[in-house]
């Protein structure tokens, strides 16, 4: 699947989760990666999806996941754990260029209470060996990033963050790795 069919999709995704009450619809940006994610707010559990084109890698990956999310968001502190499928579409060597894995994980956000529009947001997610499929071995991907609330639905972030694929014949692929700026935006 091209870059131009993912984007339409999430565009399509982001304009439907709008009817369904989207909590959330974020992307981000380094010089040549760009990432996108939707999460839509169910009660005390979350379905999302995004994706990520890496030009440098040469690599597209693309999720879907459940998240069991703290139904009392008045503290500091949120927090979801889940499930992800994710698919990677590397532009591998004598290999199968898809592969699949489901990881483990999930994220929390800490709203700082004496600067209550800054917040602290930390996301890792692993596939180990049995969870990963194809010629993947296992995956792994994490995220942390600095936001500041500009507005009451709105933020914008620094992140540092790095997806790792580890490929059955030991080679790797480092996929948005470094830092990145980005916006969420809530519904």
């Amino acid at each position: 699947m091209d870059f131009m069919c993912k984007s339409l999709l999430l565009t399509a995704g982001i304009f439907g989760a709008s009817l369904v009450h989207a909590s959330n619809a974020g992307v981000s940006l380094t010089n040549d990666t760009v990432k996108g994610n939707i999460n839509l707010n169910m009660g005390s559990f979350g379905i999302n999806a995004g994706f990520t084109r890496d030009d440098d890698a040469s690599t597209s990956t693309a999720h879907v996941g459940v998240t069991v999310e703290d139904a009392d968001t008045s503290g500091p502190l949120q927090v979801g754990i889940g499930v992800r499928l994710y698919a990677i579409d590397a532009d591998l060597e004598n290999q199968d260029d898809l592969a699949f894995a489901v990881g483990l994980g999930g994220w929390y956000r800490y709203t700082i209470p004496e600067a209550n529009r800054v917040s602290i947001f930390g996301s890792l997610y692993y596939s180990p060996e049995v969870l990963s499929f194809s010629n993947l071995d296992h995956m792994y991907t994490y995220d942390i990033r600095l936001e500041y609330m500009t507005m009451r639905n709105a933020r914008a972030y620094v992140s540092y963050g790095r997806t790792v694929t580890v490929y059955d014949d030991n080679s790797r692929r480092e996929i948005d790795k470094g830092i990145s700026i980005g916006a969420n935006v809530e519904f």
